[in-house]
């Protein structure tokens, strides 16, 4: 993809901020939170290949740094350095990490919103946190995520919806917005409901709302064919596949 087509995303607004706690290195950032260790969007490490001179003793001080927290150490390959981690699978490797690669498919808000959406389900925008929202992740087998929508929620920029059917929440959607960029960061629905059409009922009332509201630049990286399709139906195109790394470091294997 030109760059000119992509938006203008700073690395000071990654959404991890908004919920994590950020430690900045000379080679990346460590977002962490040790009272939510299941949460891989919590604690992580992303990493930027020309920052690095030593990687093994970076490899040493990240997995250092998540121990002494007690959080298992992954690091992310920074989406601008394609399919780097797969060049340095030795030292990954020398360093006690697995790693595996992932085609990631970014995709714009560039067309019509040609979703039908259910007339029985309630959109609301969220701008509170509200408790019974819990329910879609418990239904949903995710609990992790419940510290991250909650702290989410208090984010100044963030556009967070949920769907209800009558009174019970059935599915929520949130994403954050950073001057004209907005980044749909995470769509989930109760296991209880899904086959409604509260995921489409969602994406459609975000896209006209951030439409509306002017927003320029509103991209996000499907998680799966089906939710694909549905921001498709929303009016998203892929603009790009790019080659994602994810290194995670493996406690019963020594390092070399």
């Amino acid at each position: 993809m030109k760059e000119s087509m992509r938006p203008c995303y700073r690395e000071e607004d990654l959404f991890p901020r908004n919920f994590a706690l950020c430690e900045e290195k000379p080679y990346g950032l460590l977002f962490c939170d040790p009272e939510n260790r299941d949460s891989f969007d919590s604690n992580h490490a992303v990493i930027f290949k020309d920052r690095i001179t030593d990687l093994g003793a970076v490899l040493k001080d990240i997995v250092s740094f998540y121990e002494e927290k007690g959080c298992h150490p992954v690091i992310y390959q920074s989406m601008l350095d394609e399919a780097w981690f797969d060049d340095e699978k030795e030292a990954f490797s020398g360093a006690g990490f697995d790693i595996w690669n992932e085609q990631q498919r970014y995709m714009l808000l560039t067309e019509e919103n040609r979703i039908i959406p259910n007339p029985e389900i309630t959109v609301k925008r969220i701008r509170e946190w509200d408790a019974s929202l819990e329910q879609i992740f418990l239904e949903a087998e995710e609990p992790w995520e419940i510290p991250v929508a909650r702290k989410s929620s208090a984010y100044a920029g963030e556009w967070m919806f949920a769907a209800y059917i009558g009174e019970n929440p059935a599915g929520i959607l949130y994403s954050h917005q950073c001057g004209d960029v907005c980044r749909v960061d995470y769509m989930l629905v109760s296991k209880l409901h899904r086959g409604t059409g509260a995921g489409r009922t969602l994406v459609y009332h975000f896209a006209e709302q951030i439409r509306n509201a002017g927003v320029g630049n509103v991209f996000l990286w499907p998680d799966g064919d089906t939710p694909e399709r549905i921001y498709y139906e929303g009016g998203f195109r892929v603009a790009e596949t790019r080659t994602a790394g994810r290194a995670a470091y493996s406690s019963d294997r020594p390092a070399e």
